[in-house]
């Protein structure tokens, strides 16, 4: 019986901390968004979750305005070129190119 308790105990504060997070991320602003975006792809790379990685990349992707087409077809391809070096086992260019867009993104909207 303790241990059914301890474990409906452990879900509930599973689930307050998963709301916890929903919660935090849905309070983000769009440009606070995009810095957690860049957080996930590098932490992922760093960890050699290729398939978390390539799925953060994608919702980047997702994200392009291409209104802007010249300015978001830049970062389109940018994106592209770190799958296909995600694919190919190559960690180490799509982890400096994440680290170097999420700098520049935290500096533009002064988010360091």
């Amino acid at each position: 019986m303790n241990t059914a308790l301890a474990y409906k105990r452990s879900q509930n504060q599973q689930k307050g901390i998963s709301t916890y997070q929903q919660n935090q991320i849905m309070n983000l602003s769009a440009t606070e968004l995009i810095l957690k975006l860049y957080d996930l792809a590098i932490v992922a790379i760093k960890q050699g979750n290729v398939r978390k990685a390539n799925l953060v990349i994608t919702e980047l992707i997702a994200s392009l305005n291409f209104e802007y087409k010249e300015v978001a077809l830049g970062f389109f391809k940018l994106y592209r070129y770190c799958q296909d070096q995600l694919y190919k086992g190559n960690l180490k260019e799509p982890l400096k190119i994440m680290e170097d867009l999420r700098a520049t993104w935290a500096r533009a909207f002064n988010l360091t």
